[in-house]
């Protein structure tokens, strides 16, 4: 089954009993004020927008990507531009165009994991963790039932303050839940707004990734203390600097 949300893309769950959505969906507890209170970033460009021209995308703390689409740096806090804005060459607009090209789910070590037929390099955007948003109630809740869960938590500080934000795609969701985690991943994840202040969480190589090798990345997010945020699941990395255990699918910012 398949939610038709703002964008589609041309991939699908192998399980038909889970239901496909190219990007997040509200669930319980979701916040719909934020949710649909979209943020004001646009370019003014009346000519090809560039990094190096544009007024918009190249100020502080606007410049997320080059003229190629690749992250310029880890920049924790990335705005996109919107459907506001006029400018018919954008370079602010990356995850929400929907996952690369010549991504595949397959069987492995870990039971399914997601895979590359194409070479991605470091900084390039790879596809989302879409799900449902939910609470951090209806998140304990769903733990505690009696089956696996692909339950992440975002927790990003901003002058003091943290902001949370939950994905659930355990019954919904994108390829993005097939991936798998690993102690040395090549991927990360980063906290991007688009049309929303609830952020989508957008999966970027932070190393280059060859063909057919696995799309993985740390579920314990950058910065954390894996030590302090071990699960009692067993981790099948096989990484030198395997913690033995997987930590929980919880990303700090």
């Amino acid at each position: 089954m398949f939610i038709n949300n703002q964008r589609e893309d041309n991939y699908d769950h192998i399980d038909d009993s889970l239901i496909y959505s190219s990007t997040n969906i509200p669930g319980p507890g979701c916040n719909i004020n934020d949710l649909n209170s979209c943020p004001n970033h646009m370019c003014i460009c009346t000519n090809l927008c560039q990094t190096s021209s544009c007024e918009y995308i190249s100020s502080p703390g606007y410049n997320n990507y080059d003229n190629f689409g690749k992250l310029i740096s880890i920049n924790r806090f990335i705005y996109e531009c919107n459907d506001l804005c006029k400018c018919t060459s954008c370079q602010n607009r990356i995850v929400q165009l929907g996952p690369r090209i010549g991504l595949r789910i397959s069987q492995c070590s870990k039971g399914y994991g997601l895979f590359t037929d194409i070479c991605i390099e470091k900084g390039q955007f790879v596809c989302e963790y879409a799900g449902e948003i939910i609470d951090l109630i209806e998140a304990e809740r769903r733990s505690n039932l009696d089956h696996e869960n692909y339950i992440f938590v975002i927790n990003e500080h901003f002058s003091g303050n943290v902001t949370t934000t939950v994905i659930d795609s355990t019954i919904i969701g994108n390829i993005g839940r097939y991936i798998n985690h690993s102690c040395e991943p090549n991927c990360m994840i980063i906290p991007v707004r688009v049309d929303s202040l609830i952020p989508r969480l957008a999966i970027f190589a932070i190393k280059d990734i060859q063909c057919n090798e696995e799309i993985t990345y740390h579920y314990g997010g950058e910065g954390s203390h894996p030590q302090n945020n071990l699960s009692k699941v067993k981790c099948l990395c096989e990484s030198l600097s395997c913690n033995s255990f997987l930590p929980r699918k919880t990303g700090l910012f």
